[in-house]
């Protein structure tokens, strides 16, 4: 544990505690605390395999309403004990870890789903309900969240939005950001707030993108307005194959700018297209799966489009079979964790974005960088924008011991990161910062993060939200 962590709560305090959240379940079994005090982070992992904990809470409290939790946050501002918001523990980058030890606040139990109101299109939900039972308990109003990141099965709403998430539909549906509507959130000194921007508000800036990718720090979510979408009439596939990456951009770049919004759009090096679709990788090349949901004639005009730019810049149109295969096997990611459960065996994946212009060589640069550190490497393109888009690099490697696993795992985010900041990509598209990307957020916001202290420091004087992350 982190040399100044609170591994104990002292006896008088928990009594206070016990007294002031009565209904709420306080957990010290060992176990358990072990337990909820890791996440699914490559380190953590490791950790865990190797009986070597990164961190371990004091104490865990389930709190079932927004009081309690109101409650927990004035004891533990008065105390000076940190807490650690903690959705369904399926983050990538060790945001959920209590490294300063104290309280692991478990917000699994706020898992209730309103009534979805069909008409406006929105339906209030605790923020500790799963993506995939969410979207099942709204299944019958003909609406859908919209939002199918590969964590769909593992992860909160809580937890997508402190993390700022991502879904692989995001081209249509846009990310997490958009899905949301409003929050109530209770602040580091217990007060509750909740914003209201809903359909659009000019009541000066909105509140909301305060703690939207906050990762705990600025508070504990407990409820969230989302903004529903119409599950589609219908969802059309398609693909192709190009011999460039730059083949392969332009056509959905210019198919973006014709007005086209797929909702799937992945763009595969020849590496990954081999490994992830080997059906249909017989001859090597880009391949650009894509899917289009809507109206059957709306959808039916945009793969139109779209397969003309295709045509244009020499791709193979395959048809929609291996968007098919896509959408089957598009929760599977055994690719890590059949890596990362093999003793000296490590994988990940680091997303990054860019500009249009500057996605091609920033792959090329990517894939250098890791070289000397892993024996593979491969990437896609996952998300587009006017703009750009994200580069998920993947990277894998077997070591002889674990230890050396995380020295090589160290220094490729160390090679890519730096490698990403100098050809003035972002750093982060969807995963986070957490513990692995904590390090270049200096360089990476510059004088921006000075700015995120002063907000830190206003929302919470005593310094208790999720310490230690995201640079602060």
């Amino acid at each position: 544990m982190t040399t100044g962590a609170i591994a104990t709560v002292p006896q008088e305090a928990l009594d206070e505690l016990r007294a002031t959240v009565d209904g709420a379940i306080l957990v010290s079994a060992p176990a358990e605390l072990r337990a909820m005090s890791a996440d699914a982070s490559v380190r953590s992992k490791k950790a865990e395999a190797n009986d070597a904990p990164l961190a371990t809470a004091a104490l865990v409290v389930r709190p079932t309403t927004t009081d309690q939790v109101s409650r927990v946050m004035r004891w533990a501002t008065s105390h000076g004990i940190p807490v650690t918001p903690r959705g369904l523990g399926s983050g990538t980058v060790g945001a959920g870890i209590p490294v300063r030890g104290g309280v692991v606040l478990d917000m699994a139990r706020f898992d209730s789903v309103g009534e979805v109101d069909v008409t406006n299109r929105t339906v209030t939900v605790g923020a500790g309900v799963r993506l995939s039972e969410l979207d099942e308990a709204i299944r019958d109003s003909g609406l859908t969240i919209g939002h199918y990141p590969q964590s769909y099965y593992l992860a909160s709403v809580g937890g997508c939005i402190t993390m700022r998430g991502s879904g692989t539909f995001s081209s249509l549906y846009g990310n997490i950001e958009d899905r949301t509507g409003d929050l109530e959130v209770v602040l580091p000194g217990g007060e509750v707030v909740q914003t209201r921007s809903l359909p659009r508000a000019s009541l000066g800036p909105d509140l909301k993108q305060l703690f939207i990718g906050s990762e705990g720090m600025f508070g504990v979510i407990t409820h969230v307005t989302l903004k529903l979408v119409p599950r589609p009439e219908a969802r059309l596939f398609n693909s192709a194959r190009f011999g460039t990456f730059e083949q392969a951009l332009e056509a959905v770049r210019r198919s973006l700018v014709d007005g086209v919004r797929p909702a799937v759009v992945r763009i595969y090096d020849p590496v990954e297209a081999s490994a992830k679709h080997t059906k249909f990788a017989g001859t090597p090349g880009w391949l650009l799966i894509l899917a289009f949901d809507g109206a059957p004639d709306l959808v039916a005009a945009q793969e139109k489009i779209t397969l003309g730019h295709v045509g244009e810049q020499g791709g193979d149109v395959l048809g929609p079979e291996p968007g098919v295969n896509w959408e089957q096997r598009r929760f599977d990611y055994s690719w890590s964790t059949d890596a990362v459960g093999r003793t000296g065996g490590v994988a990940e994946a680091i997303e990054v974005t860019a500009t249009w212009s500057e996605l091609p060589a920033l792959y090329e640069r990517l894939k250098e960088a890791a070289a000397p550190h892993m024996s593979e490497f491969m990437a896609h393109v996952s998300h587009v924008y006017d703009q750009g888009a994200a580069l998920y690099a993947i990277v894998r490697g077997e070591f002889g011991s674990d230890e050396e696993a995380l020295t090589a795992y160290d220094a490729v985010w160390k090679s890519v990161i730096e490698e990403s900041l100098r050809s003035g990509a972002i750093i982060g598209h969807h995963h986070g910062v957490g513990l692995e990307r904590a390090p270049w957020m200096p360089e990476a916001l510059g004088s921006g993060l000075d700015l995120m202290r002063t907000l830190q420091k206003s929302l919470d004087p005593a310094g208790i939200m999720n310490p230690g992350k995201a640079g602060l």
